[in-house]
């Protein structure tokens, strides 16, 4: 799958500074304007990443941008930074747009061609129609550009929303590498923040000895530290003087599943559940990145993206996952099997991913945390639908629980509605019997709050 993003050459850093400094000083918002030493200061911070990576990305430009701001102006810099980067042409002969036409008048270049919902095995009611979106609903932007910081308002999960809805129609390349490249900086930001939040849960705590705990646990160069703190003598040393550190939590296997088949790319109100699915996964896999994990996509057919013994860039991964957001059933298949108008293509057929999963936790050791993050719209049966293939879902589910592996299945809120729920109103229940963990990805922040509390809870 293409995985590339936005790159620059260094040289659009002579383009961008001095035009990112001018703006920043010509903004009324900016109380103490930046003086030329930032611009210096951008350069120099930019160089030696150019230098280790041989290019330049849009997230690397922003940060720089907000790293070298006053705290107060960091949310106006992103702001105009993301403005410069997402309007600049090629060329860039043409006009910038003004800053009052937001920060992201993201691809003013759309084409007239809508993506399709491009029908597979399923016979889904509506299927082939995208739901309208009037331009009141989505031109978010409009409304933003008065705001000084863009986690105001609606936050970061609307602002990613209404990014993908505002450009749910385009079609050509750059412009899909915008949008992705946007997305990838907004998600990575909930992501980092998550990870924050789960490290600390996962620092070990130190507390004083009890009668019963092992020696072994004791931290002695802080426990030294603790009694000279209190200035005691070695006759007035008592065994709570003593700290010990609390185990650290075991190390976690992870998979990810992500169904693409046909009806996760279905548009409600200009979101697919493709789009609920790959905006509260990017943060995830990024936060996880360090523990052992794998993923695998599904539709009639499955494909391995990572195996959870196998090296991998977390990066590449999470560009290609940002791809689907812009693509079409028809785009997905050329670009995993490299052609179009398979008859086997698009169905909703997860047992050998599920197979997959099971195989891959099974021999990650007994001393691991094992999780599956199933994301799904859960059309995995038609109304009285009970062949064996179908129940064999389940049963693998089932199989996985009761071997002491934590299934979380992300559901998408296209699920529950009025198109999908004949389709889902018996398999929810089914899976909830089986003891899964059921959680919504509507909201990206929201989910991961969700998920914070489940892994903790384990």
């Amino acid at each position: 799958m293409e995985t590339e993003l936005l790159e620059y050459p260094f040289s659009i850093v002579e383009f961008f500074v001095p035009e990112f400094i001018s703006r920043m000083r010509r903004s009324r918002e900016v109380q103490e304007k930046p003086s030329p030493r930032q611009g210096i200061a951008m350069c120099d911070l930019l160089m030696p990443v150019y230098f280790r990576k041989g290019k330049l990305s849009l997230q690397d430009i922003v940060e720089v941008s907000v790293y070298t701001s006053k705290v107060e102006n960091q949310g106006i810099a992103e702001r105009i930074a993301l403005d410069i980067l997402l309007n600049v042409e090629e060329s860039d002969k043409e006009p910038l747009i003004t800053e009052e036409d937001a920060f992201m008048g993201l691809l003013n270049t759309k084409s007239d061609d809508q993506i399709s919902f491009e029908s597979g095995q399923e016979d889904m009611p509506g299927q082939g129609e995208i739901q309208p979106i009037h331009d009141s609903d989505v031109d978010i932007f409009k409304k933003f550009t008065s705001q000084p910081d863009l986690g105001v308002g609606p936050g970061e999960d609307e602002l990613v929303k209404m990014a993908i809805r505002k450009n749910k129609d385009i079609r050509d390349e750059r412009s899909r590498r915008r949008l992705a490249e946007f997305l990838k900086m907004k998600l990575l930001k909930l992501g980092r923040e998550f990870e924050r939040s789960t490290e600390i849960q996962r620092r070990p705590i130190l507390r004083p000895y009890e009668f019963g705990d092992d020696p072994d646990d004791i931290d002695e160069e802080r426990s030294l530290e603790n009694i000279f703190d209190q200035g005691k003598g070695m006759d007035e040393v008592g065994y709570d003087d003593f700290l010990i550190r609390k185990r650290n939590k075991k190390k976690r296997s992870v998979v990810f599943i992500l169904d693409i088949s046909n009806t996760m790319f279905y548009q409600v109100e200009g979101l697919t559940s493709i789009h609920y699915s790959v905006m509260s996964l990017v943060p995830l896999i990024w936060s996880l990145r360090q523990e052992r994990y794998g993923m695998i996509l599904y539709e009639s057919n499955s494909h391995v993206q990572k195996d959870i013994h196998e090296e991998g860039d977390p990066d590449e991964l999470i560009d290609s996952l940002l791809m689907l957001v812009t693509a079409s059933t028809g785009d997905v298949e050329k670009s995993l099997r490299g052609t179009k108008g398979s008859q086997t293509w698009g169905g909703t057929v997860p047992n050998q991913s599920l197979k997959w999963a099971i195989d891959q936790l099974r021999e990650s050791g007994d001393r691991m945390e094992k999780i599956c993050f199933y994301f799904s719209d859960f059309v995995l049966e038609d109304p009285g639908d009970r062949s064996l293939e179908k129940m064999e879902n389940y049963e693998i589910i089932k199989q996985m629980i009761d071997q002491g592996i934590h299934v979380v299945c992300c559901v998408s809120p296209l699920t529950r509605g009025e198109i999908f729920s004949p389709y889902t109103k018996d398999v929810l229940p089914r899976l909830e019997e089986a003891g899964v963990e059921m959680i919504e990805t509507y909201r990206p922040s929201d989910f991961l709050e969700e998920v914070e509390a489940f892994m903790e809870s384990i």
